[in-house]
């Protein structure tokens, strides 16, 4: 009997799924997928490459569908994404389906992504192109100086276009009320975390740090906010920094040495001053200029303890001293000895040989040259000890250079150029400049150092501070018997303010 039941049953369901099917009359619904197509030159591997705040990105892309044709059925939106971890940024440009957009952004590389939406489906159709984004600011030479007023005034050397582009009072809207006499300008040479990734302009009333993107002051601009004390931040006068890669930074604030360390996302980098020796926080004051490797990562920066007359070292957290500084040990047989007690001069650093460090000392009338060199490997090398004899004028130089291939010191002396090779012991005028005053000079160690040139700022004061400036580019050239140098074609640049600091901005 069961058996009997379930084949009935088995039967009726044949019966029904029978008639299921006998009865389909083909009732079924099918809609077409309405597909977009979108057609433009710029979408796919091409690069575009653009200026912000000059060029405008236009484009105009060609859409077609299979089903609606409407255009008020669509949704459009344009946004760049950026691809620099240090800068970032997502941006709308625009929500129509011809783009416009007069440049505004940061330079960087750039996604930029046209969305469209069907309304009636909720299907987002995407494509996409590369922007890549400079600024006339992006790359050149910043060049701090004097205002007519007296004031810091920056100009800049671009040469980020296709040409050499001037450009005048970069911060002359930006209200800061304490904008002092210039002191130095500086500009990261290699990129850390973003938090330290800004250029540092340094003021006789304070130091004020800009955005690399737009050279206009970030949040809290002040330097005193790079303390971990705020408290304990004094006038923050910046007269010298230094970037040792983008491991170490070391600087003189106030006429004190700093240092940090520049690993991470830290936003503060400034502790207590390092210009003392461990377990005594009595501050001795240090020489002008602080020794570095400019060839390799040599942890170690060098100064002169001019209290005591004799040089001393500060170390990263790869070796001791941390946070003071120590004097370096003198071995019988050295070429000189790191206590001599004279009067300090200036030191200045350069590619010659593995990258050499040369401190200049006078002891009454007569000069010496120490020259020695910040190993990664070896520690601190001593080199040579020269004394300078056959100098010019010397007791009377401003500014100061080396050469980057020859044993050629550069100083100045009123409107000339001096040149003194200290392997030969002799000394040359190399070039007077009728007319003007010397008021910087800089030996080119980090942008072309393949190739031996130096900078020299000249004003003429028979015009205004912020237009009488000019900066000339020469090359030395390796000669056996003479210091020659070269004026570099097309790159004397007019119409500065009065220059007292310039440093290069790489994209």
């Amino acid at each position: 009997m069961r058996m009997m039941y379930k084949i009935f049953l088995i039967g009726l369901l044949g019966i029904f799924l029978f008639e299921s099917c006998y009865d389909d009359k083909g009732n079924y619904s099918y809609h077409a997928i309405n597909e977009i197509t979108v057609k433009h030159d710029f979408f796919g591997d091409t690069v575009l490459r653009m200026y912000s705040f000059v060029d405008t990105l236009r484009v105009f892309p060609e859409i077609s569908t299979t089903v609606n044709n409407d255009p008020d059925n669509y949704e459009y939106e344009w946004v760049a994404v950026g691809g620099d971890p240090t800068i970032g940024g997502q941006y709308t440009l625009g929500k129509e389906k011809d783009l416009v957009y007069p440049i505004t952004l940061p330079s960087q590389r750039y996604s930029v992504y046209f969305k469209i939406q069907d309304k009636s489906t909720g299907l987002t159709t995407i494509s996409s192109l590369s922007l890549q984004l400079s600024t006339l600011f992006s790359q050149g030479w910043l060049v701090l100086g004097e205002g007519d007023d007296g004031r810091a005034q920056l100009d800049m050397v671009s040469t980020g276009g296709e040409d050499t582009t001037l450009l005048k009072n970069i911060l002359q809207e930006v209200d800061i009320q304490e904008w002092g006499k210039p002191t130095c300008v500086f500009v990261p040479p290699y990129r850390p975390a973003a938090a330290l990734n800004y250029i540092h302009v340094g003021t006789d009333k304070g130091t004020y740090r800009l955005s690399t993107s737009t050279l206009l002051p970030i949040e809290g601009a002040h330097l005193k906010w790079s303390f971990y004390d705020v408290s304990a931040a004094g006038e923050c006068v910046m007269t010298e920094a230094v970037q040792i890669m983008g491991y170490y930074r070391a600087a003189l604030v106030d006429g004190n040495l700093y240092y940090t360390e520049l690993g991470g996302q830290q936003t503060c980098f400034f502790g207590s001053p390092s210009n003392h020796y461990k377990g005594d926080y009595d501050l001795f004051p240090v020489g002008d200029k602080i020794g570095y490797s400019v060839k390799e990562r040599g942890y170690a920066t060098v100064l002169y303890n001019k209290r005591d007359g004799r040089f001393v070292y500060q170390q990263s957290g790869y070796g001791t001293p941390i946070g003071y500084c120590a004097d370096m040990p003198d071995r019988v047989g050295d070429p000189f000895f790191w206590k001599p007690g004279y009067e300090y001069v200036t030191t200045l650093n350069c590619h010659k040989g593995s990258g050499s460090t040369y401190t200049i000392l006078k002891d009454g009338s007569d000069f010496y040259l120490y020259s020695y060199r910040i190993s990664y490997s070896f520690g601190i090398i001593k080199q040579l000890m020269v004394k300078m004899d056959n100098v010019i004028d010397l007791d009377k130089a401003e500014f100061f250079g080396a050469s980057n291939m020859l044993s050629v010191i550069y100083y100045t002396v009123g409107n000339k150029l001096y040149g003194y090779d200290f392997a030969r012991k002799k000394c040359e005028l190399l070039k007077t400049f009728d007319g003007y005053e010397i008021t910087s000079f800089l030996s080119d160690i980090l942008v072309q150092t393949s190739r031996d040139y130096f900078y020299i700022a000249l004003y003429d004061p028979s015009k205004p501070a912020s237009t009488g400036g000019t900066i000339m580019k020469y090359e030395v050239v390796d000669d056996v018997d003479h210091i020659i140098i070269k004026e570099e074609k097309g790159s004397e640049w007019k119409n500065l303010c009065k220059v007292k600091s310039m440093a290069f901005k790489s994209r």
